[in-house]
């Protein structure tokens, strides 16, 4: 199974990824609100107990803590509110355009290398690792074979200034 999206459904500030990321998202923010910031409050509470606030290290780092929790909260919830979920859906032959959840073999045309990459929306960068064949639509990479079909030559520039080109060879099994 593949999995495509249906273009006409995604808005312009809709973020799109799979359902396995949503799910991890989905996780660590329950985490952060029903665990850690309980855990944080009561950090806060033992260190008030030391008495004088100003000078109280540990009071200023569990502050810290909170505030760095919260800011994730709100951001996870601001993501989450934000998500368009891509669809599982067999692949047909007419549909050859590459989309977020999907791998597909890319071939160097310099040096006729090939390698399978997994494309991944750009709020999943933490399960992006170019090692393991996952890039995301935020690479130059990502960028650049998203929304592609098979077969296309699309050009990547990289960060160091180098262009490269990649053909669009066929889908395939994640790396």
């Amino acid at each position: 199974m593949a999995r495509t999206r249906k273009a006409q459904k995604v808005k312009e500030n809709q973020i799109t990824m799979t359902q396995a990321s949503f799910d991890e998202l989905s996780k660590e923010l329950a985490y952060r609100k029903d665990v850690l910031r309980l855990e944080i409050a009561e950090e806060i509470a033992a260190a008030r107990e030391l008495g004088d606030l100003s000078e109280n290290h540990a009071y200023t780092v569990a502050m810290d803590k909170k505030e760095m929790n919260e800011n994730r909260i709100n951001e996870l919830e601001s993501i989450l509110a934000l998500v368009f979920i891509v669809e599982e859906t067999e692949k047909t032959s007419g549909d050859n355009f590459v989309n977020v959840g999907e791998s597909v073999e890319i071939e160097n045309t310099l040096n006729k290398q090939k390698r399978v990459v997994t494309l991944v929306g750009s709020e999943e960068s933490k399960s992006a690792n170019p090692t393991e064949g996952k890039i995301s639509t935020d690479s130059p990479i990502g960028k650049a074979i998203l929304n592609a079909k098979i077969g296309d030559v699309v050009e990547v520039i990289l960060p160091n200034g180098q262009t490269h080109q990649y053909k669009l060879t066929k889908f395939a099994k994640a790396a």
